[in-house]
């Protein structure tokens, strides 16, 4: 099996966990055409990693229940790397958001979750809290990370 093919394959488990555990139905799982993909990438400035790029194709207009009251899914992720690194910079730490940082949840504006371009089709996840000074590793992979939140989501 390929890379993507693998990566395919993970992203899809991530629907059928929120389909079985009740937070979706495939009637309410709807993901992005490859027109939105792009305009997601140009508010990037980057191509985006494969696993990305899948789960925005499976589920990245909305996925039921899942990350229900955090802005995570289109039209509503556009910008948020911009407030990201605009939050990051305002809390006079000694840390910036890498310029390759790709911010694809952010909740209330004061936490988000980002990944790097840079690092690979299934790039590790980090998390920031506002205030906080540093950023957490919170999976080595997204669709690890995605996997496991589909599985810890109510």
């Amino acid at each position: 099996m390929t890379n993507d093919a693998n990566i395919k394959t993970k992203i899809a488990a991530v629907a059928d966990a929120l389909i079985k555990r009740g937070v979706a139905s495939k009637e309410n799982i709807q993901g992005c055409d490859a027109i939105q993909i792009a305009e997601i990438e140009t508010d990037c400035g980057c191509e985006l990693p494969v696993a990305y790029r899948e789960f925005l194709a499976r589920m990245g207009r909305r996925a039921g229940d899942f990350y229900v009251g955090t802005d995570m899914f289109y039209p509503v992720l556009l910008g948020l790397t911009k407030e990201a690194h605009d939050l990051v910079a305002e809390d006079n730490s000694d840390i910036s958001l890498p310029q390759d940082a790709i911010v694809f949840s952010m909740h209330q504006g004061y936490q988000f979750l980002f990944f790097r371009a840079q690092d690979g089709d299934d790039p590790p996840v980090y998390y920031y809290m506002e205030q906080s000074g540093t950023f957490v590793k919170k999976d080595d992979s997204l669709s690890k990370f995605l996997f496991n939140a589909a599985h810890d989501s109510w």
